[in-house]
């Protein structure tokens, strides 16, 4: 006869559940110092993202995926002021490289669904990520609208560009493009991805947050390629170091501006 399992007393049972609320709670701190937290005024932002692999090569460039995503709101719970303008700035030490890449255009892009923007550009295609919006239309209720970002090689007033296809769903679709000019930079920051907003659920929404993940492999007259790709500035006799992965500024309608600058830590591999 199969006997049956001893059941837990009280007091083993609120010990367990105290240490599985510990747990969750030490991750939950781990991911938030992660991210870069700035003020001004009422005003706060957050910039966070990374690389991966964090192991690369010293001098020579191999394949990565860089990943930014940030989160706009105020301190008071007031509808914060319009973000017009997004700068994301990469280490001197990555690169993007276009060479061989298909590029799309804004005018496939416009008015269309995530689904067919991936169809009519899916040789662009370099990344992905998600958007979140607040909106409040009149006569209702202040609601989320989160929609999928699809990241495409593009060009902007004849210059290389990243053009980010928003596209959500239920409750209130919407669509729109965020256009990315890729800019060459000098010192810390070698490459800067430069965006005027659009105007969100005409003018009755706010960007709350946003993600970007860019990788893409590829071929070209039969070399493999990277879009994204980096190398680990560790200074000889050294395998580890810490560096200045990403800046972050977001600029806003009543003049205010946040910046965060990330440090991440990088492996050299092989020898």
């Amino acid at each position: 006869m199969a006997s049956k399992a001893p059941k837990a007393k009280p007091a083993a049972r609120r010990a367990a559940g105290l240490l599985a609320a510990a747990a969750f709670a030490a991750l939950a701190i781990a991911a938030l110092a992660q991210a870069e937290v700035v003020r001004q005024g009422n005003l706060q932002g957050s910039f966070n993202g990374g690389i991966s692999p964090s192991s690369l090569p010293r001098t020579a460039l191999a394949p990565v995926q860089v990943t930014m995503g940030g989160k706009i709101a105020t301190t008071d719970r007031s509808v914060p002021p319009k973000l017009e303008r997004i700068a994301l700035a990469i280490n001197r030490n990555g690169r993007l490289e276009t060479k061989g890449l298909p590029t799309c255009s804004l005018a496939k892009l416009n008015s269309v669904t995530a689904a067919q923007a991936k169809r009519s550009c899916e040789g662009a295609l370099v990344g992905h990520g998600n958007v979140t919006s607040r909106v409040s239309l009149p006569g209702q209720g202040a609601f989320a609208s989160n929609a999928e970002l699809l990241a495409f090689n593009g060009k902007l007033n004849g210059h290389q560009a990243v053009l980010a296809q928003v596209s959500s769903g239920a409750p209130l679709p919407l669509t729109y493009v965020i256009a990315f000019e890729v800019k060459k930079t000098g010192g810390t920051f070698g490459t800067s991805l430069v965006a005027t907003l659009p105007p969100i659920a005409s003018e009755y929404g706010y960007i709350s947050a946003f993600s970007l993940a860019l990788s893409r492999r590829y071929e070209s007259h039969g070399q493999q390629r990277s879009f994204a790709s980096a190398s680990c500035p560790a200074p000889k006799g050294f395998t580890r170091v810490p560096f200045p992965f990403a800046k972050a500024s977001y600029s806003f309608a009543d003049g205010r501006t946040l910046s965060a600058t990330l440090e991440r830590e990088c492996k050299v591999s092989g020898k």
